[in-house]
């Protein structure tokens, strides 16, 4: 096995409430996204941009997520948009992942650029692994409200597809079964 194999193997995702400090410095994390940014992508339409959400800037998404929350869901209880708002100060460094997908391309279709969002989101993870730190991926259908669009400043073609933070796992969540590649693969 190569050093490479066994970190695809041994790739998981942490729980963003138990990721600490310390984060990645600056360099580490320039390292990160540069491996990130080194996606494979047809047409290389570059598909994809990171923006990362600074300590200073917490309390505001927090605010933007709650919103994005209650836009979603307008009868989501209390608790639960509490919970929306936990998610800005979970892990001390926090990068948002934008999709930038162009659906009217003459020749690459948007299937294809989303390709290239996964496996920019994969590298990302697995640099953030080979670089000692552990992640979580935050995501979901409160990510498209108007709320989160106007704080990015999205543009029609651009979806904020999740945010990942990044950390010192504090403790690791219990491993997850894995399906049999047997009962994924079959001939033609």
């Amino acid at each position: 096995m190569t050093i490479a194999y066994d970190a695809l193997i041994q790739r998981r995702s942490a729980s963003a409430k138990h990721l600490v400090a310390p984060g990645p410095e600056t360099s580490v994390l320039h390292r990160i996204l540069f491996a990130a940014s080194r996606a494979p992508d047809h047409g290389r339409l570059h598909p994809f941009r990171f923006v990362i959400i600074r300590p200073e800037s917490r309390v505001r998404f927090a605010d933007v997520l709650a919103e994005a929350a209650r836009q979603d869901r307008p009868d989501l209880p209390e608790t639960e948009i509490g919970r929306a708002r936990e998610k800005a100060h979970q892990g001390p460094c926090l990068i948002g992942l934008i999709a930038r997908i162009d659906t009217a391309h003459p020749k690459i279709p948007a299937s294809d650029q989303w390709l290239t969002v996964g496996c920019a989101l994969e590298n990302l993870l697995l640099a953030t692994a080979a670089e000692g730190f552990a992640a979580a991926v935050r995501s979901g259908r409160s990510l498209e409200a108007p709320a989160i669009r106007e704080a990015f400043a999205l543009g029609p073609n651009e979806h904020f597809t999740c945010f990942i933070a990044l950390g010192t796992p504090s403790e690791w969540p219990p491993a997850k079964p894995k399906p049999d590649v047997a009962e994924l693969t079959s001939q033609w």
